[in-house]
Order: structure tokens, then sequence, then C-alpha cells
């Protein structure tokens, strides 16, 4: 489905990876998932992917049955969380202020380890939803590129309005996409710089055509 929006917005569908957000599904269904070929799992809540995912390196790891998965930390971060992230995740996808960058880095440093990361953005308003303002925007995006050399910025996610309509989310993903492609030119490495994470189950066709490379599909796979 994802292959074949993106083949209608005149895009390749190597373009565009789908991350599977297995928030409704438990650790059989991850495996499920994997095996079906999407590589890439999110999770909401740290407890939760403990869990399903169990912790990097242990006999509850879910990497020791299925290598080659990705896991993605997908919901809001609290800071006191952060150690316990960082024993499940690979990615985070929200940081969306200083201090829970910093907490991330001084662990990272701590354990002399790179961690890829997007930094979210909240763009509609909506105090159901997460991420930094564009006004606080460059002061983040500072401190990650020139204070936290163990976090590795690819990019930028962020969430369309809460609305039926896939529409509706149209102007968001396009202000997302002009946001991603203006700081594109101050990133050390461009070709790293390539997680323009937006769009779900109900609109990721039009998060699609504003230039979505990742899209977070939970729903549809597993309601």
């Amino acid at each position: 489905m994802v292959a074949d929006a993106a083949t209608q917005a005149g895009r390749e569908p190597s373009e565009v990876s789908v991350l599977a957000a297995t928030k409704y599904t438990d650790r059989q269904g991850v495996m499920e998932v994997i095996n079906a070929g999407i590589t890439i799992i999110g999770e909401n809540r740290v407890q939760d992917a403990r869990g399903k995912l169990g912790n990097r390196g242990e006999a509850d790891d879910i990497r020791r049955e299925i290598p080659g998965s990705e896991f993605h930390m997908i919901g809001h971060l609290q800071s006191n969380k952060a150690n316990h992230a960082l024993k499940i995740f690979d990615h985070i996808d929200t940081i969306d202020r200083i201090t829970i960058a910093e907490a991330l880095e001084k662990r990272l440093a701590s354990d002399n380890r790179i961690l890829p990361c997007t930094i979210e953005i909240g763009l509609t308003g909506e105090e159901s939803k997460t991420g930094v303002s564009r006004k606080d925007l460059p002061a983040l995006f500072d401190y990650v590129i020139g204070d936290c050399p163990h976090l590795d910025l690819r990019g930028f996610t962020g969430m369309g309005p809460l609305d039926p309509d896939p529409e509706a989310g149209r102007p968001t993903y396009r202000e997302l996409r002009k946001i991603y492609e203006g700081y594109m030119e101050q990133v050390p490495d461009r070709d790293k710089f390539a997680i323009l994470s937006m769009g779900m189950s109900a609109d990721y066709h039009v998060a699609i055509q504003e230039g979505a490379t990742l899209v977070r599909i939970g729903r549809a796979l597993f309601v």
C-alpha cells in the first residue's frame, strides 16, 4: 500500500520506509511483522516496549530471535525514563526539548555510544501533541548538533492534526517539509539527514505526496 502511494505520488517506492507502530499488539505480533518484512518497529511507551522487546543484549532481547530489526521510541520521552529507553531502543524519534537531549547525551557519553535520533516538531497547536515549537526549534537544533556528539541527528518527525479527513494534515506536512529542507543546509552530513517522518495509517498517502521518507503504520496493520 505504501509502495503504491509512492508510485502514485511520482516517487520511487524505495524512497519511503514503513515503521510499524506496535502499540496495539504483543511480542508475538512484533515478531510476525518483522517476519513479514517490516524491520522498523516503533513503540510509544518505555514500559510497554520493555515487555515486548526486552533490553538490548539481555536474555529477553527480541533481537536474539529476529536479528536485523530496528526499534524506535516514537512516544513522548520523559527525562527520568531516558536511561531505561536507551536500554531498549536503537533510535529516539521524539527529541523535543534540550533537557531530554541533555539527559540522553550524558548517558550515551558514559556508555561511549552513538544514538541515531530525530527531532520532533509540533505544528498543529493541539495540546495532546508533543514536539518542539517552531520558535524553539533553532535552539534545540543547535544544541543537538553542537553539544551532543553522541546524538546522531537524522532528520525531523511531525504529526498531523487529529482529524478523520486525511487532507487536514496536508498543510502541516507541507510546512514540515519546508522546515526540513531549510535545515538541510545546516547539517554536517546531508546524506545522513534523510528522515522526514510524518503520516500515519489514516493519511500516510498525503504525507508521502508531501515528501515523507518514513511513515508510521499502526491501526492498518493490527486493528
